[in-house]
């Protein structure tokens, strides 16, 4: 949820530590290197090849006549922190894109990952549904088991353009973005579902979604089960925090362990009131949100005419307003980090666009989304890794939930101390988590 300051984003954890730890670039490539050492090129071709209808291919990057060291400096140019990709040419011309999990063992278990992979394939599917410019997929194998290529894989389609660098943009091409990322919100508004969690692939059918449990790992309570789905909004997040608590209280969670129990504990007894605030929010309709949506989501092309949205690994279906509230690359980061909730220009501008367009419902879920950005904020991801970062987080959190009956300004160690005393005599979790401090 928190990253580092350049790429701050409210739900992926050092989104490119890379940049800030050197050590972590050439970990990297030592599991790139034993991913590509495990990949079948032939086989790889050969499934496209058949995908295509019988065109054939070609796999630059994989090719024997490409040394090692340049394959690994080709392929980790598009390389995530999660996976990496590989030109697969067929020879009309047509570019498709391989999506090859690195083999990581700091990333999640066999298990979650089957479940992730067939997550964002099932969004994929759903989203060519739409007018939504993302990648088609064209096949995906899920486990390495009995899997020629030797790892799991997606077949998709690479879309024009280059990854949006927000910060860089000028005014005017931000402006562009803007009217263009009202469109999709119109259009995502447009396709409802039931109930709040991630996409899965039905079974028996691979073209067939439905709504299945959140993907993202901290939601896993074991490899092979996790939360969800839901159909009220109050029932999903009181199983999250609860699913958090118990792995602080476990030790799974090692930061801040007090701290964020009594966060945990604060946002159980403000979920109420929340969820009553707008009456649709709890039963739904629920509506797709990017799980990442910082910027490089989005490709543009010289002109910034968006060319697609990318990424959509672990998307989740959530509340009205919260999925129409301002994706995180409007956000003025730093007063946000620091507990403000005022919005920044960028997000005034996106309501007024939404307002223009004849939605002013919209325009006001985006002028009124810092409640739900916050109290979201670490829910099913990672947490504040020291008091500095904490204090003020959470103080943002109270104040853009409070109402004018609470006190706000109370210093954190008096409300904490209070906190301990009203609560450790019924919750022994929380009385242990004190007595280890």
């Amino acid at each position: 949820m928190c990253g580092p300051p350049a790429a701050r984003t409210p739900q992926v954890p050092y989104t490119n530590p890379g940049a800030f730890f050197p050590a972590y670039d050439a970990a990297k490539k030592k599991y790139l290197s034993a991913l590509l050492a495990r990949v079948d090129g032939n086989a790889l071709q050969a499934v496209a090849t058949e995908s295509r209808g019988g065109i054939p291919c070609t796999i630059p990057a994989l090719s024997k006549d490409v040394p090692d060291d340049k394959c690994l400096e080709t392929v980790s140019r598009q390389c995530g922190g999660q996976n990496a990709h590989v030109d697969v040419v067929f020879d009309d011309g047509v570019t498709w894109l391989a999506r090859l999990r690195l083999d990581d063992p700091l990333l999640p278990p066999a298990a979650v990952q089957t479940c992730v992979l067939e997550s964002e394939v099932a969004t994929l599917q759903f989203l060519a549904k739409t007018k939504v410019l993302a990648p088609r997929v064209f096949a995906h194998v899920s486990t390495a088991a009995n899997n020629p290529v030797g790892t799991p894989y997606i077949l998709m389609e690479k879309l024009p353009g280059k990854p949006l660098d927000w910060s860089s943009a000028s005014p005017a091409q931000r402006e562009r973005v803007l009217e263009q990322m009202a469109e999709i919100y119109l259009e995502l508004e447009k396709h409802p579902l039931p109930a709040t969690g991630c996409l899965a692939l039905s079974d028996g059918n691979g073209e067939d979604v439905q709504v299945g449990p959140f993907v993202q790992p901290p939601c896993f309570v074991t490899p092979t089960s996790a939360l969800g789905p839901f159909s009220t909004l109050a029932e999903s997040y009181m199983a999250i925090i609860r699913h958090q608590m118990a792995m602080l209280a476990t030790g799974e969670y090692g930061s801040l362990r007090v701290d964020n129990y009594l966060a945990f504990l604060w946002r159980a007894e403000a979920l109420p009131k929340l969820v009553d605030d707008d009456r649709n929010s709890n039963t739904g309709p629920f509506y797709l949100k990017h799980y990442d949506d910082k910027g490089d989501h989005i490709l543009v092309d010289a002109n910034y005419n968006i060319t697609g949205i990318i990424d959509w690994e672990w998307a989740s279906f959530e509340t009205k307003p919260y999925a129409f509230s301002a994706p995180c690359m409007l956000w003025p980061v730093g007063d946000f980090y620091e507990g403000s909730n005022v919005l920044s220009s960028e997000e005034v501008r996106f309501a007024e666009l939404l307002s223009i367009q004849g939605r002013g419902d919209l325009a006001q879920l985006v002028r009124t989304g810092r409640p739900w950005q916050r109290f979201l904020f670490f829910l099913g991801g990672g947490l504040p890794q020291s008091r500095e970062e904490f204090e003020p987080l959470f103080h943002g959190l109270q104040k853009a939930l409070a109402d004018d009956s609470d006190d706000v300004d109370e210093e954190y160690a008096e409300w904490k101390a209070k906190r301990l005393v009203k609560f450790a005599m019924d919750d022994p979790n929380l009385a242990d988590l004190a007595l280890q401090k």
